[in-house]
C-alpha cells in the first residue's frame, strides 16, 4: 500500500508542476515575456499573435488587410463586436511632407484620422481594410470637397498606422502598414539609355 501512496504522490506533484508551468507560460505568452502588463486584448494578423505593435504590412487595392480581433477571456461579459479602427498617420521623425487642399498647404502627419480613406468591412470578431486607392485618393476621400494635389511622390515605408481599439475602451493594438501605389506609367530618358 505504501508504494501505491508513493506513486499517487509523484502523479501528483508532476500534474501541479504541470499546472504552474502552464501558467507560468500563459503569463509569459501575454506579457511579451515579462515585458509589459498583461494583455487582454490583441490581434492576428497572417497568422501571427500582435499583443502592442506590429509593422511591415503592405496593403493595395486588390490586397487588403484581414484582422482578427481577440481577447484572452473572450470579451468578459463585454460586446466583443464594439472594438473600433481608426488609421491616422504613423509620425516618424524626418518623414514628415507637406500636401495641399485647394491650394492650402497642409502638413500629412498633422492629420487627425484618415478612416474614411478606406473601406472596412466589420465582422463580430474580424474585419478587412482595404485602400481607396493611393495616397491621392486616399486623401481625396478623406477631404471630399477639396481639390487634393498629387501626392504620389510623397510617402515613406510604414506610413499608416491602424488603431484596433477593444469594446471598452481599455486596450489598443498599433499596426504600421504601407499602400502600394498603382504603376501608371514609365519614362525613359532617351539622352542616358545606351544601346
Amino acid at each position: 500500500m505504501s508504494k501505491g501512496k508513493t506513486v499517487g504522490k509523484i502523479i501528483a506533484y508532476v500534474l501541479v508542476l504541470l499546472v504552474v508551468v502552464g501558467v507560468i507560460g500563459v503569463i509569459v505568452r501575454f506579457t511579451g515575456g515579462f515585458t509589459s502588463d498583461f494583455k487582454t486584448f490583441y490581434v492576428t494578423v497572417d497568422g501571427k499573435d500582435v499583443l502592442t505593435t506590429a509593422s511591415g504590412y503592405k496593403l493595395t487595392t486588390t490586397q487588403p488587410l484581414t484582422v482578427d480581433v481577440k481577447y484572452t477571456f473572450g470579451s468578459a461579459g463585454g460586446d466583443a463586436s464594439g472594438y473600433s479602427v481608426k488609421i491616422v498617420p504613423n509620425v516618424i521623425e524626418n518623414e514628415d511632407f507637406d500636401f495641399t487642399l485647394n491650394g492650402d498647404v497642409y502638413s500629412y502627419q498633422a492629420e487627425t484620422d484618415l478612416t474614411a480613406g478606406f473601406e472596412i468591412e466589420r465582422g463580430e470578431t474580424s474585419f478587412t481594410l482595404t485602400p481607396k486607392g493611393g495616397l491621392t485618393e486616399i486623401l481625396q476621400a478623406v477631404y471630399p470637397n477639396y481639390e487634393v494635389g498629387d501626392c504620389r511622390e510623397n510617402s515613406y515605408e510604414n506610413m499608416y498606422a491602424l488603431i484596433v481599439t477593444s469594446y471598452n475602451g481599455k486596450a489598443s493594438v498599433k499596426l504600421c502598414f504601407s499602400v502600394l501605389e498603382k504603376v501608371t506609367g514609365v519614362t525613359l530618358d532617351k539622352d542616358t539609355i545606351v544601346f
